[in-house]
């Protein structure tokens, strides 16, 4: 599954755009509780590094447990996906929303003008469920989406300072 979704012209095996809904008040309470969920266990929800060593903290500890009595991540999965979808909203032209598909509801982060969409806890999922180790990921997307930030806003990618 690719990282991020740029819908510029139908492909044939892509799914659907989901039905984009603003996010209410509920919400957002539920994104605040998870950033904070990450700061309270010492991570800066503001700084990268820090969200990525958490995600490396508990992955390594969830693995570490015997398969059969493992608990369901999904509180650190969420928590460290909404935290890592905070800051890729507070730093680009991504807002939250609800998106409606085929496999349910979830938050999303999406961006009308490069009809750029993003859904940060499916991507912490998927890299948990892989047991992968590293972080690196968060870091890489962050890049990454910065980058279609500066193209969508016609700066040609340059870096300002």
């Amino acid at each position: 599954m690719p990282l991020f979704s740029r819908r510029t012209a139908p492909v044939d095996d892509a799914p659907p755009m989901p039905r984009l809904v603003e996010i209410g008040e509920p919400e957002r309470d539920w994104i605040d509780a998870h950033v904070a969920l990450v700061a309270d266990a010492g991570a800066d929800p503001d700084d990268l590094a820090q969200l990525s060593a958490l995600y490396e903290r508990w992955s390594a500890g969830w693995r570490r447990i015997n398969p059969p009595e493992r608990d369901d991540p999904v509180i650190q999965v969420n928590a460290l996906g909404t935290a890592f979808g905070e800051y890729v909203a507070r730093r680009t032209g991504l807002s939250w929303r609800l998106a409606e598909h085929v496999d349910g509801l979830d938050l999303a982060l999406y961006q009308p003008r490069g009809q750029v969409l993003l859904r940060p806890i499916t991507i912490v999922d998927e890299h948990w469920r892989a047991e992968e180790g590293s972080g690196a990921f968060l870091v890489d997307a962050a890049e990454r989406l910065t980058h279609v930030r500066r193209l969508a806003h016609g700066d040609g990618g340059g870096r300002r300072r």
